[in-house]
């Protein structure tokens, strides 16, 4: 995940004063953290922040489903 939220930080300091980086900054601490987002907000963001959106919720799934693997393994391990 560390690309994407790179590059969303980028883009965040780049547009400081646009909705699209508060969008971005609120999407963000939403997967940290693990509260709602509403989705709707990314409707009404420019193609490039858009994109940068798209990206981070592939690598925040994708970290997810490994980090879920490797507690699966770990505890298998622990139960033999």
């Amino acid at each position: 995940m560390a690309n994407a939220v790179k590059s969303v930080a980028k883009y965040v300091r780049k547009h400081k004063e646009d909705e699209s980086a508060v969008i971005l900054r609120d999407l963000c601490e939403a997967l940290e953290s693990g509260q709602p987002f509403v989705l709707a907000r990314l409707y009404d963001i420019p193609p490039k922040a858009y994109e940068l959106a798209m990206a981070l919720l592939s690598d925040w799934r994708l970290d997810r489903h490994l980090t879920e693997r490797r507690f699966s393994k770990y505890f298998d391990q622990v139960e033999d």
